[in-house]
This record gives C-alpha cells, structure tokens and sequence, in this order.
C-alpha cells in the first residue's frame, strides 16, 4: 500500500474545493488581503492537495479539514507575499495543524476516506500528528517535533511504530470514518 500526498475524492471534487476554498478566502480576507485570487489559485494547485490529506488524516473528518484548510489559507492570503515556494508550504503546514487544532473534537455523520486516512485518524493524537505531517505535510521529523512541541527522537519513534503497523493494514480493506 503507498501513502501519497494525494487525498481523498476526484478531479472535479479537488477542483471545485480549490474554486471554493480560494473564493472564501479571498472574500474573507479582501481588505487585508496581500495576494490576489490568481495567486490564492496557484498556492492551492502547489500546496492545496497536500494540505487537505494532511487536514483529513489529522481530522478524521472531511467537512472540518476542508475548513482548517480554508482558515490555513486565509492565514497565508494575509502573511505571505514573495517568499519562497518552500516557506509557504512548511508555514501552510504549520496553519493547517494549527486550525485542525480547532475542529479535533468535531464530528459529523460517516464520511467515507480512503482506509489510510480512517486507520490514521484512529490514532493517539501525537502519533496521528507526527505521521500526518511527516506523510502528508511532508516535513522532516525534527520539523515535526519541533512543531507539537516534542523531542525528535519522539516523533522518529512514532513514525517508526506507525509505519510498521501500517505495513500490516490489508491493503483491500474499506472504512468510513465518523
């Protein structure tokens, strides 16, 4: 079973999340607001599919990742103008772990997600944020700890327990998470 950045739903899904997801924010965030819908458009087509995996295996949870993502690129709409490519994807990590902080607790009907999301989601909190932001916030694993606030051996150990224990998840399984 491969673990990719690639998140749950289709095309056309991903693509109406960006339009909607950029349109918010920028109607939110008009007045303070440093990047242009164009630019807000580009940063989700770069970082918006990764953010939202990261969000859902966070979360458990489409409807509140969809939202931790949205307020994460508000966040960026107002902060980041001309920093590189690699700032903005660690600082829309950063934002996206900080705003599913917000919805942890949040629950809403079954929502179906492919099984590696259910099984992640599952997880003790800090094992479930060191895989998620390893995986699919693709930061390092001192990035990580120095994130949730944990020594990197920590987070090298949970990453290594996780990854192991997902080697043994059958790869045919389905699961819906709620």
């Amino acid at each position: 079973m491969a673990l990719t950045a690639q998140g749950p739903g289709r095309a056309a899904e991903a693509e109406f999340r960006r339009a909607q997801i950029a349109s918010r924010t920028e109607t939110e965030s008009a007045p303070e607001s440093t990047l242009t819908r164009r630019e807000l458009e580009d940063l989700w087509d770069r970082h918006g599919g990764s953010a939202y995996a990261l969000a859902c295996a966070l979360l458990g949870n489409e409807v509140a990742a969809a939202e931790a993502v949205r307020l994460a690129m508000g966040d960026l709409a107002r902060s980041i103008r001309g920093v590189s490519t690699q700032e903005t994807r660690l600082c829309l990590v950063r934002h996206v772990y900080w705003h599913a902080e917000e919805f942890a607790d949040e629950t809403s009907g079954p929502v179906l997600l492919p099984p590696v999301m259910v099984w992640v989601s599952r997880l003790a909190r800090l094992q479930r944020a060191s895989l998620a932001l390893c995986v699919f916030g693709r930061l390092t694993h001192r990035e990580a700890a120095a994130l949730l606030d944990v020594p990197p051996c920590a987070v090298a150990d949970l990453l290594t327990a996780g990854l192991r224990e997902l080697g043994r998840l059958d790869p045919g399984a389905t699961g819906t998470c709620g």
